[in-house]
Order: C-alpha cells, then sequence, then structure tokens
C-alpha cells in the first residue's frame, strides 16, 4: 500500500499545472492574482494574456473573485472569459490609466488617445466574453479627475472601459458593463465586429423626469456604445442604459466608412439619443440596419441620423422599432455643415443625406417638441420615406411663427430643440427636402396642439398618402406647403373638427394635387397664403 502511494502522489507531482497551453485556459490565480478586490491584480492578469498570446492563443479566465485592475492590454487570439459571479474592477484614481499613443484621430491633440480599463489596438481574433461583469468605478475616478467632464483635454483622462481600435474579428458578447467614467466603449476603424447580449448600465441620473439643473450626479459622457468608422459590425440582443447616447455610430476620418452594419433586438434607453448616428460625421455612412429595436426615457432623441462634418449618409433602414417617453424629437433628422476636423485630418467632404427609409415605428408619450427632418439650402435631405408611423405626442404646444423665420443654424450643434421648445408642425417640421414620402402615419396627442400636424417649407417632389391626424378649432390648417413644389396628397384626412385641411404658402409653390381625401371635418379644402398662386393647386379630387 505504501508503493501505491508513492506511486500516486510521483504520478501527481508529474501532471502537468490545469493552466496554460496544456489546456487551452490561462487561470489568472496560477499568475498571482488574489481576486480580493482589494489587491491590484493586474500585472497578474496581464502576464496570463501575454502567455495565452505566447502560446498561440486561448482563454484568460478570471472567475470567483473580484480582480482589481488599471489599463489591460488585450492581444491576438485571446479570450478574456470572466465567469457569472467575477468581476472586473476597475482602479478609482486616472492616473493608474496610462495615456496611450495611437495614430487613430480623436477629439485630442494628434498622438493622444483616451485612457482605457481594456484596450487593444491592430488586433486580430479577440474577444471579451462572460456573464460575469466589468465595473469600470466611474463615480470614484468623476471624484478625482479634472474639472471638466465634457470634450475638453480632460475627457482622455476619464477612462473608458474598453477601447478597441484598428482590430479585426472583435467578438464582445454576453458581458456586463457598469459605472464608466465616460464612453462606455468605443470600436474605431474595426473590422468585422459583433457585439451579442450584453448588458450596459451606466447612467449616473436615472430619473429620466428630474431636470438637468436639478442633476445630483455630473453628467460624465457615457455612451453606451459608439462605433467609429467600423465595418461588418453586427450588433443584437443588447441592452443598454446609458447617461448619454445609447448606440451612436461616428466618423473622425474623411478617408473612412461606418459601413454595413445591423443592429437588431436592442432594448435602449439613454440620458441623451436613443439610436444615433452622429454627431461627428468625418466619413461616410452606408447600408446600415436598424430592427426590431425598444428605445424608452431618452432625455434626447429616440432615432437621430445627421451629417454635420462633410459625412455622406445613404442607404439606411430603421424598421420595427417602438418608442416611449422621449424627451426631445422622436425622429430628428438633419443635413448641416457644423464642418469639424479630427486629429490630422484638415479636410471636409461635401455632405449628403439621402435613401433613408423608416418604417413601422410606433411612439406614445413623445415630446411636445416635434419631430424634423432639416438640410441647407445648399444641401437638402434627399429620398427619405416614412411608412407606418404611429405617433402620440404629449401636446400642449402653441402656433409658431412661419416656418421661413425659423432660424437655419447650419454651424450648430445638431439636437431636436435647437429650433426651440416646440417646432412649427406638432408632428413633423420638414425643411429643405428633396423627394419625400409618407405613407400611413397616423399623428395625435395627449392635450390639444393648436400646430398644424406636418409643415413643409422648401419641399420638391413630396408625396403624403394616408395620413390621419388631430387638429383643434385653432389649428389653421391640418397641413402646411410653403414654397413646395410636386407635391400630392391622397386619402388623407383630419381626426377632429378644424379650420383648414392644406394651406398653401409662398410664391414658390406649385405643382400641388389633392385626389382621394376625405376633408369632411374641415370648413374649407384649401387656403391660399403670402403670394401663393392659386394655380399652384393643379387638381382637387377630394370627397
Amino acid at each position: 500500500m505504501k508503493k501505491l502511494f508513492v506511486i500516486g502522489i510521483l504520478l501527481l507531482i508529474r501532471l502537468p499545472n490545469v493552466t496554460g497551453q496544456n489546456t487551452g485556459i490561462w487561470d489568472v490565480y496560477q499568475f498571482g492574482a488574489k481576486g480580493d478586490g482589494q489587491t491590484p491584480d493586474t500585472e497578474a492578469i496581464q502576464k496570463a494574456i501575454d502567455q495565452c498570446h505566447g502560446a498561440g492563443g486561448g482563454k484568460v479566465y478570471l472567475h470567483n473573485g473580484t480582480f482589481l485592475s488599471a489599463t489591460l492590454f488585450l492581444k491576438d487570439h485571446v479570450i478574456l472569459h470572466i465567469e457569472a459571479g467575477a468581476t472586473l474592477l476597475g482602479m478609482e484614481n486616472a492616473e493608474d490609466y496610462p495615456d496611450i499613443a495611437s495614430k487613430y484621430p480623436t477629439y485630442d491633440a494628434p498622438g493622444l488617445t483616451s485612457k482605457a480599463l481594456i484596450y487593444g489596438e491592430n488586433l486580430e481574433n479577440i474577444t471579451i466574453e462572460g456573464r460575469g461583469t466589468i465595473d469600470g468605478r466611474g463615480d470614484k475616478i468623476d471624484k478625482r479627475s479634472l474639472n471638466d467632464p465634457y470634450l475638453s483635454p480632460s475627457f482622455r483622462y476619464r477612462p473608458r472601459i474598453v477601447h478597441i481600435r484598428g482590430s479585426k474579428d472583435v467578438l464582445i458578447r454576453d458581458i456586463t458593463l457598469l459605472n464608466s467614467a465616460s464612453w462606455v466603449q468605443t470600436y474605431q476603424q474595426c473590422i468585422n465586429l459583433v457585439i451579442s447580449g450584453i448588458t450596459v448600465d451606466s447612467r449616473e441620473n436615472p430619473d429620466i423626469e428630474q431636470a438637468v439643473r436639478e442633476y445630483a450626479t455630473r453628467h460624465r459622457n457615457t455612451d453606451g456604445l459608439d462605433v467609429v468608422d467600423c465595418e461588418r459590425v453586427r450588433t443584437s440582443n443588447c441592452q443598454i442604459n446609458s447617461g448619454d447616447d445609447a448606440i451612436c455610430l461616428k466618423s473622425f476620418s474623411p478617408d473612412k466608412k461606418c459601413r454595413d452594419i445591423a443592429i437588431t433586438n436592442c432594448i435602449v434607453s439613454a440620458g441623451a439619443s436613443g439610436i444615433k448616428i452622429g454627431t461627428e460625421t468625418a466619413g461616410a455612412f452606408e447600408d446600415i440596419t436598424v430592427q426590431n429595436c425598444v428605445v424608452y426615457d431618452t432625455r434626447g432623441e429616440g432615432i437621430a441620423l445627421m451629417t454635420v462634418d462633410g459625412a455622406r449618409i445613404e442607404r439606411i433602414l430603421i424598421s420595427g422599432i417602438t418608442l416611449r417617453n422621449i424627451k426631445r424629437s422622436g425622429i430628428f433628422v438633419r443635413a448641416a455643415a457644423r464642418n469639424r476636423t479630427y486629429g490630422n485630418h484638415n479636410n471636409v467632404n461635401t455632405p449628403a443625406l439621402k435613401n433613408i427609409l423608416i418604417e413601422n415605428i410606433m411612439g406614445d408619450r413623445l415630446s411636445a417638441l416635434g419631430c424634423s427632418i432639416t438640410g441647407l439650402e445648399t444641401c437638402p435631405v434627399e429620398n427619405i420615406t416614412l411608412s407606418n408611423i404611429r405617433f402620440t405626442f404629449e401636446g400642449g404646444g402653441k402656433l409658431k411663427p412661419p416656418a421661413d423665420i425659423i432660424p437655419e443654424k447650419p454651424d450648430a450643434y445638431p439636437t431636436g430643440s435647437m429650433y426651440g421648445t416646440h417646432l412649427p408642425a406638432y408632428g413633423f417640421f420638414i425643411r429643405h427636402v428633396n423627394d419625400i414620402t409618407f405613407s400611413n402615419v397616423h399623428l395625435s396627442y395627449a392635450r390639444d396642439d393648436d400646430r398644424p400636424a406636418i409643415v413643409c417649407h422648401d419641399v420638391k417632389n413630396l408625396c403624403l398618402s394616408g395620413l390621419k391626424a388631430q387638429g383643434t378649432q385653432t389649428t389653421p390648417s391640418l397641413i402646411v406647403l410653403k414654397n413646395t413644389s410636386h407635391a400630392h396628397i391622397t386619402q388623407s384626412q383630419s381626426r377632429t373638427e378644424i379650420p383648414c385641411f392644406l394651406t398653401i404658402a409662398g410664391n414658390k409653390s406649385g405643382h400641388i394635387s389633392l385626389t382621394c381625401n376625405l376633408p369632411y371635418n374641415s370648413r374649407e379644402i384649401v387656403r391660399f397664403e403670402d403670394n401663393a398662386p392659386e394655380n399652384a393647386l393643379l387638381k382637387t379630387g377630394s370627397h
């Protein structure tokens, strides 16, 4: 028996380490990690990452503990796996996160980049996964960082949780990201990026009904997900609750693109916009779909599309979205000319915003502000279709001045409220747009609103079919067309009694037809104002 016992002990001694090349798993405890949430484990985790990479790849395994860490640098072919119940906990001092030199453009001077808890650049085949948690400890860092929380040089002193740049085959799945000090996660110039099943909870002021001036916690610009100049991106089945924009596509490089992107089955809530293209828009955005998502309790826009720094935006499909309790515009589309540049770039492209399809959208408790689709006379929005839209607004708005004195603000920061607290229409204000179609759009409000449902100014080729909208006895008309030409309105009606169905205004209006409408709630069908020629109305066939 003694011999057998000795042989058994010898065999155990000769067994290979369960961590390492033989198993494909690098357990951080084997590299000295304590996992007690008090002792820094940065060195142990980084050593595991480096050895995993050196062996050709595998899984770095965090489990059964809370691992305190400063910046970790990912390497090729490494899976960072955080097991259920485990937490990767960021240091609370901004100084623990080094500034990293980089060629990729950002807000700050060339060669500088933002700090991050997990950083990777020019990598291949990397993964962050697991049912565990990464806590950025943003509330602690914020108290120690510089005074300005916005996009000044101090922005880089507040680390993100994940920052990946110039990498291929990136997978982020199932992980929970909490309490970031700035943007929660940023992916820049990555190709083949998959983000699946993650949870983001980084909202420093969660009470959406609280006024901004009453914020208990300083706003830290905690975007939930930023995708910058990336191609072939799939984001699905995510839940994001963020202090700033929830899902945001951006471009810092005029020669790069956000392209071939699908966002599906996500539930988002935000201290700013829910789903957004912009504001940083230097390059191009094309072939993007957003489908089957829920957007609720947003302080900014529900859905926002904009080009303000020279970007070309085209072939965008947004479908199957529900909106609830949106504090600015439910839909905001904007082409403008702020023309900001980033990094070493100093050229600005010729902007375009065209070929947009927005369909099957339902919204309730939308702000009384209203929605807007606006370009510039030199850069109109083109070829946009809105179909199967059912919106209920808070209402309570009063008549606005004529559309032609609503300021253009070509270089202003674009938000739904840039024209004031109430747009000229309670539903949609449309200006400088070519080729726009509204099909089966139902608009209503919770409180009486005196504004028209739709106001168009300098619009060419308008097709309005199947509009059903509310109005009041003091609403001048359900629809206002000012300097609008080649417009066809059909199968539309007011759901309540109103003075007039359509107002045509401006001497540039023309080639307008009404057919098969139901204006029985309107005392007057058409009214001409502001030097509009009566022959602007070519045909009426309403009954």
